[in-house]
């Protein structure tokens, strides 16, 4: 499946089809893995199939909440820091300067899944969107997921306010995250501070991802209040958080970069038409 050609059109049709290409790669690795008689070499195998898919056909594997919790709870912390990477277009590279550190020292982080010094543990989890412990420990406490005290650590997240937000993106180089000290004032439902991420990794699009406690009312007042905040947005989605529950909720505030991609067209195909528990919605 290649959509990111710009010469290439999109077609719904032909995206159906190779949509469901990828979920019969997802099936086949289940299958291994649930299986008690899977060789090592045919898990390996099936989790390369996984990996070697580009960032845009792993937006399907994570439109179902279930089959994204299920890939990212594969045994081997190696591949659940891949499969994280992958699906947000990160170079080795940006992780270097998120993380501050060498190029070996990256390397050992996901060839020897070594453990890095702190406070890199939560800034690693910021940078893939799951829970420290899913992407730092070979055995993590489905316990510790619920909450996301990642984010309050000074040395890994910058408090900032609403108004901030759009003009911020200038200074960020992959993903950064935050704090949001007055985030009340657009989301009435959120009595503290809200946490969030600009992700500017991808070339079809850039998106600011609000994290919220509760479902939002997204009436005309909220469209024209986000709008306000980021004059260059197109779309909004409203969906699910992996790994907390449902009525945790994330709103991703989408800039287009380059609309002529057809991997553009297609991942705004791909929230609209069968992102689980999501709604699409279209500022201009």
């Amino acid at each position: 499946m290649v959509m990111g050609d710009e010469h290439m059109t999109f077609s719904p049709l032909m995206y159906k089809i190779n949509r469901d290409e990828i979920i019969e790669h997802y099936k086949s690795y289940f299958t291994i893995r649930s299986s008690d008689n899977a060789l090592d070499s045919e898990l390996a195998e099936a989790r390369n199939l996984i990996l070697g898919l580009w960032h845009y056909e792993l937006l399907i594997l994570q439109s179902s909440k279930e089959q994204w919790e299920e890939l990212m709870n594969d045994p081997s912390l190696k591949f659940r820091r891949e499969l994280s990477t992958k699906s947000h277009k990160l170079q080795r590279y940006d992780i270097m300067q998120s993380l501050n550190l060498t190029s070996g020292a990256v390397s050992n982080l996901f060839n020897e899944s070594t453990l890095p010094k702190w406070p890199r543990p939560f800034q690693l989890s910021v940078l893939l969107n799951h829970p420290w412990q899913l992407v730092n420990y070979d055995l993590p406490d489905p316990y510790s997921y619920s909450e996301s005290p990642e984010y309050f650590d000074d040395k890994v997240s910058k408090k900032i306010q609403l108004k901030q937000l759009f003009d911020e993106i200038s200074n960020v180089s992959s993903i950064s995250g935050y704090v949001i000290t007055d985030a009340f004032e657009l989301f009435h439902q959120e009595s503290g501070a809200v946490t969030g991420r600009w992700v500017t990794t991808y070339q079809e699009f850039d998106y600011f991802e609000f994290h919220l406690n509760y479902e939002p009312l997204v009436d005309k007042v909220l469209r024209e209040s986000v709008l306000k905040l980021f004059p260059q947005a197109k779309y909004m989605i409203t969906t699910f958080r992996p790994f907390k529950s449902l009525d945790k909720r994330s709103i991703w505030v989408i800039i287009p970069k380059n609309e002529t991609l057809p991997s553009f067209e297609g991942m705004l195909h791909e929230l609209k038409e069968y992102r689980d528990r999501t709604e699409f919605h279209t500022f201009k």
